[in-house]
């Protein structure tokens, strides 16, 4: 699903650390998802970004990295 969002434009993100049975409780209780043939197995944002991404700086290892011996 990921996959296919950023072919057509959309970013994602995936969302860990979720706890998946308030979650399927939600669904249930919003009528959303049926407990007895679906259940969470994975959650992910999705949305267009305000500004496009800038170029990536990197700093040298050796203005980051001290070395103790």
């Amino acid at each position: 699903m990921m996959t296919a969002a950023a072919r057509i434009g959309i970013d994602s993100c995936p969302i860990e650390g979720v706890n998946k049975e308030k979650i399927s409780d939600v669904l249930v209780a919003e009528g959303i998802m049926d407990s007895e043939h679906y259940g969470v197995s994975v959650m992910a944002a999705f949305g267009y970004r305000l500004h496009a991404p800038t170029d990536k700086t990197r700093r040298c290892a050796q203005e980051v990295v001290a070395w103790v011996e």
